[in-house]
């Protein structure tokens, strides 16, 4: 368990340099273990690479620690990536094409030259003169670039979460139950315009992106398909071209295969279904969406989620994405209502999977209650209080947010944490 570690390392301090900017990184894993070292050393090369690399992995995404980040561009550049974002979100609002610029970036103190930095969001978008959210690609102009073995990393402003944790609480509980999720955890993130002293941006989490590299350590075969659904994707008719391809060969003839066989069901639904969706996998992103509150997503709404067709069972996996609304109090009412077709057929179209349905939500509501996300939760607000109360520039959809406003939303967000169990029970009869 986590839990001492996070206890003891919520009050470390970290060093700072000229306004704040970060000089040196608390330790992760892997920085200075002289077992990993002696272990690494006796190992073949390759296998030493990827050791090391799986280290830096580990220390990049170490939940006890607040990753210490610094961005370097011109703000030439930063103004042009305003400029195009304003014009394409006008002419393109459901689908801007964002373009990355030069930039450099100093994580932990080590420092990457020559990635791409681009603005990213759709209702958290935000330009420089606020908090952007910012994706980060190390690959962007040597194909073969790498920080922690990863192609990109993302940083979200958070203010679609005036709590500003619900992210990292909620993917944290994702991967306790044994989901395929991305890891989160808290940056402190710098911005340096044209080499003078970098400018305190405020409190990110720092998202693990969803590529290839994902793919490779979530699935034993990482020869399949990731589909992420936008807007309306679902397993009809209509939602089926709402699904872009974000790595793989882009098989389209496999998401209509799965879609007609949601379509084109007899009597027993589950059965038939599970040859080309994993209904045990959907049955727990479905029920664990509910279990922490994360209706923003499919099977209430038809966005924000993921679908992997893994190549070892010809199935597709669901993937759940966007927790920044999660633990909304509205969510119990959810319970016996969804939009997605795979869950409206499996309540309304066979005799056995409502009961699977319950089963599954039973198990892992005594997860959730067995587990310590509430713990968690509050340690991890005391881990990131000092770079939370130091963000100026702190909002929620661009209204600004006071340490005392965020606090008494971190609070709340507790209390629902606590109740989520008692309040699903009642709603659905449990």
């Amino acid at each position: 368990m986590l839990l001492a570690a996070l206890v003891c390392a919520c009050h470390e301090s970290t060093d700072s340099g000229v306004d704040g900017a970060p000089v040196d990184s608390e330790e992760g894993p892997g920085d200075s273990d002289a077992d990993t070292a002696t272990d690494i050393g006796d190992l073949g090369k390759d296998t030493a690479a990827e050791a090391a690399e799986e280290a830096a992995y580990a220390a990049f995404y170490d939940v006890r620690v607040v990753q210490q980040v610094v961005l370097a561009l011109s703000s030439a550049d930063a103004d042009a990536m305003d400029e195009e974002a304003l014009r394409e979100y006008t002419i393109h609002p459901s689908n801007p094409v964002l373009s990355y610029f030069p930039a450099s970036i100093t994580i932990n103190g080590e420092t990457v030259n020559d990635v791409g930095l681009r603005l990213k969001g759709s209702s958290t978008f935000q330009f420089w003169e606020q908090k952007p959210s910012l994706k980060v690609k190390f690959s962007e102009i040597d194909p073969e670039q790498r920080f922690a073995g990863l192609k990109r990393a993302t940083f979200n402003n958070m203010t679609g979460d005036p709590a500003m944790s619900r992210e990292v609480v909620g993917y944290h509980f994702w991967q306790e139950a044994g989901m395929a999720v991305p890891a989160a955890n808290f940056a402190q993130l710098w911005v340096s315009f044209d080499g003078a002293d970098p400018l305190y941006y405020g409190l990110y989490t720092n998202l693990e992106a969803m590529d290839s590299e994902w793919v490779e350590r979530n699935f034993d075969d990482d020869g399949g398909d990731l589909w992420e659904g936008n807007d309306s994707a679902d397993f009809s008719r209509s939602g089926i071209d709402h699904f872009a391809l974000v790595t793989g060969l882009g098989d389209k003839d496999l998401l209509d295969i799965a879609r007609d066989q949601v379509q084109n069901h007899g009597d027993d639904f589950y059965t038939e279904v599970n040859d080309v969706l994993d209904m045990d996998n959907f049955l727990d992103f479905w029920t664990l969406s509910l279990t922490i509150g994360n209706r923003d997503g499919y099977p209430f709404h038809l966005n924000d989620y993921f679908v992997y067709l893994d190549p070892g069972d010809g199935r597709f996996d669901f993937i759940p994405w966007g927790m920044d609304e999660s633990f909304d109090t509205a969510t119990p009412t959810y319970a016996n209502y969804v939009t997605g077709a795979v869950a409206a057929n499996c309540l309304y179209y066979d005799a056995t999977c409502p009961q699977r349905y319950l089963d599954a939500m039973e198990q892992n509501l005594d997860l959730y209650e067995a587990s310590d996300i509430a713990t968690f939760a509050g340690a991890m607000q005391d881990l990131s209080v000092d770079a939370m109360t130091d963000d100026t520039r702190k909002n929620w959809a661009g209204y600004a947010l006071t340490t005392a406003q965020v606090e008494t939303y971190r609070t709340t967000l507790n209390y629902r944490i606590e109740m989520y169990p008692g309040w699903l029970r009642e709603t659905m009869g449990l």
